[in-house]
């Protein structure tokens, strides 16, 4: 009988049972691997949960805490370091202006130095500002500055005076020279200047038309906008922090506008001529002089042509004591206002101490006050309210470790 080939079928054996020590050391081997497992999760969660934490300390906690208090308002660490960010911001937009201007011009043309020199001082004062060593001096800035806004925005609500959305959108639109309903239309440019009785006619090539400048178009202004508010939030301000900003200016402009309307429009002013010179000898001399009746304007000539000696005289337009005393100081506006009229003063220290000033009062009335001098008064008492605000509504904390030094 043949016999068959094929595949023959391979004896399966049962698995050897493990012996007690083996079975020992397999259960011992696998509880060491799950403790490795577990021990890994367990030092991945911590790591994971300290970073947690130091970012939310950092980013969230720190952010929140207060570097000024005024009344109830906080002004916290995250606006502080803002605004900071936002003054670098601009410093550094003007010194990058700068160094394209100092490239443009040529160092060897004699007729450029004087502004080149400007040139250069500006970037060396604004690189200096903005080095890490100078970095407090900034912040000390931006929190005065928030500080003098929150201020004026309680007074405001006080006062009733708010800044709506349509002034504050035009504010932001003439800022960056965008002008929706331009006062007068664009005045066409001549291509050469009206003759004059004093010009000399001589033949000329004719000139080219100028280019007529162009408003800034609506389109143009968003586009230009847009771009900032990127760079805003590259440097993490907000559109709506920046938009605060702009109307705590205008809130300012305000109160304090308010505040001139709320002085006095006439007082008692004195009209003076001033006389100043760097020699007591000289004062001397020139009191005598005008003890024996000579002009005083007779002598402030003579000391601008003076080389020796450093002085000028001038006459003073009418003004009140209390901007003569921010001028010039307490001791001399007293003695303005103690002298009858035509009489003069004997030489008196000036504020610094390096000059001697002499003078003589022209005038003494009660009269209406100067524009211009109503605006200096309504800025010292803006000044003065805010110097009293500060003493009784500021609380300032720690910031000085929180000062960016970027951008």
């Amino acid at each position: 009988m043949a016999r068959k080939f094929g595949k023959s079928k391979k004896r399966v054996r049962a698995p050897k049972e493990l012996t007690r020590k083996q079975r020992s050391r397999l259960e011992r081997e696998e509880r060491m691997e799950k403790f490795l497992i577990w021990g890994v999760v367990a030092v991945t969660v911590t790591v994971v949960g300290v970073l947690a934490y130091g970012f939310i300390i950092e980013n969230v906690v720190k952010a929140r805490e207060p570097v000024a208090v005024v009344d109830d308002a906080v002004i916290t660490t995250e606006e502080f370091q803002a605004r900071v960010r936002f003054t670098r911001m601009q410093m550094r937009n003007e010194l990058n202006y700068l160094l394209l201007q100092q490239q443009s011009l040529d160092p060897t043309d004699a007729e450029a130095q004087y502004y080149l020199e400007y040139i250069q001082n500006n970037i060396r004062d604004l690189e200096g500002q903005l080095s890490a060593e100078n970095a407090v001096t900034i912040g000390d800035q931006a929190l005065e500055q928030l500080i003098q806004e929150e201020l004026v925005r309680q007074e405001a609500e006080r006062r009733g005076i708010v800044v709506t959305e349509e002034e504050l959108q035009r504010e932001i639109e003439l800022y960056f020279g965008y002008d929706r309903d331009p006062s007068t239309p664009t005045p066409e440019p001549t291509a050469a200047p009206p003759l004059t009785s004093t010009s000399v006619l001589t033949p000329t090539p004719p000139a080219e038309p100028l280019p007529t400048p162009t408003q800034m178009t609506r389109q143009e202004f968003e586009r230009r906008y847009t771009d900032f508010q990127d760079t805003l939030r590259s440097i993490g301000i907000s559109e709506h922090l920046y938009r605060s900003w702009v109307e705590a200016s205008l809130l300012i402009e305000k109160v304090r506008e308010q505040m001139q309307t709320e002085l006095p429009k006439t007082a008692e002013q004195v009209k003076l001529f001033y006389l100043m010179v760097d020699s007591e000898e000289r004062a001397n001399e020139l009191v005598t002089r005008l003890d024996a009746g000579e002009d005083p304007q007779t002598l402030a000539d003579e000391l601008a042509e003076e080389e020796e000696i450093t002085g000028y005289g001038t006459e003073l337009s009418w003004f009140p004591k209390s901007v003569l005393e921010s001028r010039f100081g307490a001791e001399l506006a007293e003695l303005a206002f103690s002298l009858e009229i035509g009489e003069h003063s004997q030489p008196v220290l000036s504020q610094d101490g390096t000059m001697y000033v002499i003078i003589k009062v022209l005038g003494r009335e009660v009269r209406e006050l100067d524009e211009t001098v109503l605006e200096q008064m309504a800025n010292e008492a803006f000044q003065e309210w805010l110097e009293v605000q500060q003493g009784i509504a500021v609380e300032r904390r720690t910031y000085r470790d929180r000062i960016p030094t970027e951008p």
